[in-house]
């Protein structure tokens, strides 16, 4: 069964890398395709240009031609005295003509295909090669810019079943800089969505994806949930009372840990179910699973609270310290399909696998895969596991 199981995830791995292949590949085409447009439309303007001076021009000589003939045909010695100055300025006007060259080059476009070697390479390097998964592996990293006067940090990191991923920046000096960066598959920023309240020095923070696929954040000082597209415009905004994280159900509905209560909204921001929940000197992190669990984190208390559908506690796990079951600053979570929780221990630079009772499992990753100061950690849609480091260091692990 575990040799089938990873048969098939091999395979929609290789699958889905060949789906971006291919859109990448889609994406060039259509770009080639666009560029001979209007390179062609630029020459063509030219041509056109060209065309209209050599018909004006001929229309000149024929003018000169009709001339001489009528002159040769029907003209007598006088007439040819009084018309001979005038051919000769037609004369001397069709030797000054400037008949246009058209050089080959100007009217034809050709594809380049030198690098298609390359490509190739390219092409192989992407798919990669089937090897037997190591679990911790670091597959790659690239560094987010941070201001360290005032100092920045990362204090979110999601993903989108597309493969876009989203990293909040949280500034405790300066409530202006707080953002959440937007970049697509291969790292490159696609946008960047703005603190919408810095000139009320609130702070905004927490990202969840949606249904719609909408980008789902608070704003704690405001008590507002603000839900944003991907291109960073505002879809709606409402109340809920001093929201500190929140995170999205199978439902679609909105799960808010306020910082005395947790509650359910719909989208539209009915309030569906609320329950008490401690607060901390601390901003909670919240989570939801596929049993519709919501597990919340208290950094403050150095634990988490892992709650059911019905927001009746289930249990707690850690306690402060350094040893198997025990954390140093827990912040965010993500959950496997199967129910079990990986867990940030920020001071002790490890992550938690947490059994869907509550139970320790193992470390799955720690100072000796290369972790400093984990925040928080997402399942990108390959499967891979994606840790966003104070530092701004955003690194990509096999699981």
């Amino acid at each position: 069964m575990s040799v089938e199981a990873g048969r098939k995830k091999a395979k929609d791995q290789v699958n889905n890398q060949m789906e971006l292949a291919i859109k990448m590949v889609r994406q060039r085409t259509e770009d080639l395709l666009e560029e001979i447009d209007v390179k062609s439309n630029a020459k063509l303007k030219v041509l056109n240009a060209l065309i209209a001076s050599a018909i004006a021009e001929q229309n000149q000589l024929d003018d000169f031609v009709d001339f001489s003939r009528k002159l040769i045909n029907h003209g007598n010695d006088m007439d040819v005295l009084q018309m001979a100055s005038a051919c000769e300025q037609s004369s001397e006007s069709v030797q000054t003509l400037g008949i246009p060259n058209l050089p080959p080059a100007m009217t034809q476009l050709q594809l380049s295909t030198n690098d298609m070697e390359e490509c190739v390479t390219n092409i192989n390097s992407c798919l990669g090669d089937v090897v037997p998964a190591a679990s911790g592996r670091l597959l790659t990293s690239f560094k987010v810019d941070l201001a360290k006067s005032p100092k920045e940090m990362i204090s979110h990191v999601t993903t989108d079943s597309n493969g876009y991923f989203f990293i909040g920046i949280w500034c405790d000096d300066d409530k202006s800089r707080d953002r959440i960066h937007i970049y697509d598959t291969t790292f490159v920023l696609q946008g960047t969505i703005p603190n919408p309240r810095a000139a009320e020095k609130y702070h905004f923070a927490g990202i969840a994806i949606d249904d719609d696929g909408n980008i789902v954040t608070r704003c704690q000082g405001s008590n507002e949930i603000i839900v944003y597209t991907k291109t960073g415009d505002q879809v709606r905004t409402f109340h809920s009372e001093s929201p500190e994280a929140v995170a999205v159900n199978s439902k679609g509905h909105y799960v808010v840990a306020g910082r005395n209560t947790l509650t359910v909204h719909h989208k539209n921001g009915k309030v569906l179910q609320t329950t008490p929940d401690p607060a901390g000197k601390n901003h909670k992190h919240i989570q939801c699973n596929v049993n519709e669990d919501v597990i919340v984190t208290d950094p403050e208390g150095d634990h988490i609270r892992v709650y059911d559908s019905t927001l009746q506690l289930k249990y707690r796990y850690g306690t402060q310290g350094d040893g198997d079951g025990q954390v140093n600053d827990p912040l965010g979570t993500c959950c496997l399909d199967n129910g079990d929780i990986i867990l940030t221990d920020l001071t002790n630079h490890r992550l938690h696998l947490v059994s869907p009772n509550g139970k320790f499992k193992q470390f799955l990753l720690s100072k000796d895969n290369g972790l400093r100061s984990p925040r928080n950690v997402s399942i990108n849609h390959f499967g891979k596991l994606v840790v966003g480091e104070s530092g701004g260091n955003i690194k990509f692990f096999e699981l």
